[in-house]
């Protein structure tokens, strides 16, 4: 039996026991590992605090650049005299440098500068708006910052449907009532009233006051008291749009003083709107002119009033229609009625180059014709309607041989008048007044269409390319939307184009005044400022009023029975209104079911005044109300509106802060400073 030794037992043994430094080995790893932990850890947390203290620091700067431009906001409202405090060869104004702004928890910002520059930026002439910007920049002691730029521009008073300065006609207060709708901003420095019959407001309400009979309104968008006052425009704020005016060649002096009434007028710009291209209609850039009429001697031939005592003899600008043959060619062309009784109407009617009409309709015999016809009786066609002086229809009353025709540089012969009036029977120089030239040679287009006396052949047959004062640049290169009267001045027509009409005197609506491009379209192409020193006021002549032709019958003598204004206009005397409002007819017409004198009154723009004008009464004289809010007069204004002086955000933008330079920045965005 074999017995292992003992050196063989100890060898076995020794065999399962570990091997000494495996241990050592494992622990080295496991602490490297911790280690390694512990480092990753340590290196997290520190950009952890790194990437916060980054954050941190970004936000700050983003914060007092913000708030920076929130001060720089609130500097130019208070004063906008800052945006001009500008030094020579300078194009803005630093109003805050290397300051140190307190954060909400009261403690400053501390490491932080910041600094705020403004100016005046984009077109600077007014013309499409007033701009100005403020720069924030925002930096740390390492140069890191933020740079935002906000745009303002100055409010326009073209923005408001209703804006007044007094809320009383004379020692009356005037009241919202009667469920009244109001569809665009509205603005009072004085106390807005509402009436118990209650009154809805779409846009913002705000007043320097308090609004009486506040739960009687619905405001959907809220409302504002007691706000700070917004002052109307002084005479010499807008004395530079005299200045404008005149770069335009469109400065005009009227033959009425600014301290007459709206019964004395001379003058009468119309608007024109033809169509240049052929395209079937005159809504399209460069189809807008206006041209300018000046009577003679009498306001009320210019106003277009109805004579006092009106007979067939003594009324001019108001007649009937006929059919006239003309080269064998029956046209349809109107006759004032103090032709009728004349020796070469009677004839041509026997000659049977007139037809009856129904102003013969009482002649018994050919003999007769219309001898003897009476007002009542040429009136009686019910198409019977009556024209502005100067309107190319009235040639029968215009022209005489007293006056030069253009045409042939003599005296008009008899068959120049001895006619009825069509729209192109133009009559540059007449009996009544004449029109103003703008230029002895008109572009070749123009006259192309429209034709001039003693004008090459092929030439238009209306006669006035002489007389049309182009609005759009590509006919007036120096235009520049502003047109003035020194004094009282009357307005008709339709304007295509942007236009602000200026009289230190009153402006007087003969006629209604509409724009090529209907504001319902939602086309912002036209927008028409009207400004007026004193007031702006419809005329009670036999266009706007029903006409009393004998035996209680009152009749509409105008293309319309109402009156439709498109336009903002700004009274700075006293108001808007109506002339005779408390008199004259009050049931001739209806408005809308309503029955009243004179029909609506249909605007579609913006009304500021200094104080509340009348317009009818509720007995039923004057017109009825039916205001609409242009939205375009927001977007669009007026050229060289005023503004109000308050300003609002108009775009937000963040600027590179690498290289930045205010100087050359303002420069940049600056093209005429």
């Amino acid at each position: 039996m074999f017995t292992p030794s003992l050196t063989t037992q100890q060898r076995h043994a020794s065999s399962k026991r570990p091997r000494r430094g495996i241990a050592l080995v494992f622990v080295l790893i496991f602490v490297i590992a911790m280690a390694a932990l512990a480092m990753s850890s340590i290196f997290m947390a520190s950009n952890a605090n790194l990437l916060a203290k980054s954050y941190d620091r970004e936000r700050d700067l983003k914060f007092a650049a913000e708030a920076a431009l929130s001060i720089g906001k609130s500097r130019v409202n208070a004063d906008p005299s800052i945006l001009t405090m500008r030094t020579v060869g300078q194009v803005d104004t630093a109003i805050m440098t290397g300051l140190t702004l307190t954060g909400a928890n009261g403690q400053p910002l501390t490491g932080i500068k910041v600094n705020v520059y403004v100016g005046p930026t984009g077109s600077t002439s007014g013309q499409f708006g007033r701009f100005s910007s403020i720069v924030a920049e925002a930096r740390d002691q390492r140069g890191n910052g933020f740079i935002r730029r906000l745009e303002l521009t100055q409010e326009s008073f073209a923005k408001f449907a209703y804006w007044s300065n007094s809320e009383s006609n004379g020692s009356t207060t005037i009241f919202f009532n009667n469920a009244d709708e109001l569809w665009g901003p509205v603005w009072s420095n004085d106390t807005i009233s509402i009436g118990s019959g209650r009154a809805t407001f779409h846009d913002e309400v705000g007043t320097a006051a308090f609004i009486s009979g506040r739960s009687f309104g619905t405001y959907s968008k809220g409302y504002k008291e007691y706000q700070r006052a917004i002052p109307l425009p002084s005479t010499s704020t807008l004395a530079t749009l005299s200045t404008i005016a005149t770069s335009s060649s469109w400065n005009f002096t009227s033959g009425r003083a600014a301290s007459q009434n709206e019964n004395s007028v001379l003058n009468r710009i119309e608007f024109v709107a033809f169509d240049l291209n052929n395209s079937g209609d005159s809504t399209d850039l460069n189809e807008g002119f206006f041209r300018i009429y000046t009577a003679r001697s009498l306001d009320s031939d210019l106003r277009g009033d109805f004579p006092s005592s009106a007979t067939a003899a003594n009324t001019a600008f108001c007649g009937d229609w006929h059919n006239q043959k003309v080269n064998g060619v029956n046209k349809t062309v109107f006759y004032p009625a103090k032709i009728h009784n004349t020796a070469w109407f009677n004839a041509q009617y026997r000659q049977g180059l007139i037809d009856a009409g129904t102003a013969a309709a009482t002649a018994t015999t050919l003999a007769n014709a219309h001898d003897g016809d009476n007002l009542q009786t040429i009136m009686a066609n019910p198409n019977a309607r009556c024209y502005l002086p100067g309107d190319p229809h009235l040639v029968a009353v215009e022209r005489s041989a007293s006056y030069t025709d253009p045409r042939t540089g003599s005296a008009y012969v008899n068959a120049a008048w001895e006619k009825g009036g069509t729209d192109t029977t133009f009559t540059p120089v007449g009996v009544y007044g004449q029109w103003l030239q703008w230029s002895a040679t008109p572009d070749s287009l123009i006259t192309r269409l429209r034709g001039y006396g003693n004008a090459p052949a092929g030439s238009g047959k209306v006669g006035d390319a002489k007389n049309l004062y182009p609005i759009d640049r590509l006919f007036n290169v120096n235009a520049k939307g502003v047109i003035r009267f020194s004094g009282n001045v009357g307005l008709s027509g339709t304007l295509n184009g942007r236009i602000t009409l200026y009289a230190n005197g009153s402006i007087i609506l003969l006629d209604d005044i509409r724009y090529a491009n209907d504001p319902v379209t939602g086309v912002c192409r036209d927008i028409l400022g009207l400004i007026s020193d004193k007031d702006i006021v419809i005329a009670d002549n036999a266009l706007n009023t029903p006409q009393d032709l004998g035996g209680s019958r009152q009749q509409n003598l105008d293309d319309t029975k109402d009156v439709y204004i498109h336009g903002v206009m700004m009274a700075l005397g006293t108001s808007f209104r109506v002339q005779n409002y408390g008199s004259g007819p009050n049931n001739a017409n209806d408005c809308d079911v309503t029955n009243n004198g004179r029909g609506c009154i249909y605007l579609d723009g913006g009304l500021i005044q200094n104080s509340r004008g009348a317009v009818g009464t509720s007995s039923g004289t004057g017109f009825a109300k039916r205001y609409a809010y242009d939205h375009c007069a927001v977007v669009n204004p007026p050229p060289y509106f005023p503004t109000t002086g308050r300003f609002q955000d108009n775009r937000y933008l963040e600027l590179d802060p690498a290289g930045f330079n205010h100087t050359n920045y303002f420069k940049s965005i600056t093209p005429d400073p």
